[in-house]
């Protein structure tokens, strides 16, 4: 999860990993990208309660003072994981509470049909209702291929530089 000035909403975020509906064992990798506000405090005081649950939490920070943006949060935070699956959080995410559930369930599904890996998506919802209105009806809208050709295939290559490094 990458995180930089994310103090507003790191509460409800972290609370809805807390509790998922998902039984099995999880890890929060989590990258601070020069945070100057009190969003790894947060964090922090977060960590018991997550590891109570059988969410291991990594934390990890980039030690610059300037920003080095999202990109480059979300490849550290993947680098320093080390879990067969991949989820994607970010830090004003609030997750339904089956998120994780379904989507390892699909995961597990589709990999014992094809023997093939695979990317598993969700439509989402954004709050304020409204906010990003575009953005969010294009990726609503998203087919199969679309989200194979427009996603995944830059997904893969973000992978891929993680795995070269």
């Amino acid at each position: 999860m990458p995180v930089h000035n994310a103090s507003n909403y790191l509460n409800e975020t972290l609370s809805s990993l807390l509790f998922q509906s998902y039984d099995g064992e999880l890890e929060l990798s989590i990258f601070d990208d020069a945070s100057t506000d009190s969003s790894m405090e947060i964090v922090k005081s977060w960590r018991q309660r997550l590891e109570s649950r059988g969410i291991r939490v990594i934390p990890s920070a980039q030690s610059g003072k300037a920003p080095k943006g999202v990109g480059y949060s979300k490849n550290q935070a993947i680098m320093a994981s080390s879990g067969q699956y991949l989820c994607f959080l970010d830090a004003d995410d609030v997750m339904h509470v089956d998120r994780i559930k379904l989507q390892h369930a699909t995961a597990q599904q589709i990999y014992k049909q094809t023997g093939q890996h695979c990317l598993i998506g969700c439509r989402f919802t954004r709050d304020p209702l409204g906010s990003t209105d575009r953005y969010t009806r294009w990726c609503n809208s998203l087919d199969e291929e679309q989200l194979y050709t427009q996603v995944c295939a830059v997904l893969y290559t973000l992978v891929q530089r993680c795995i070269q490094v």
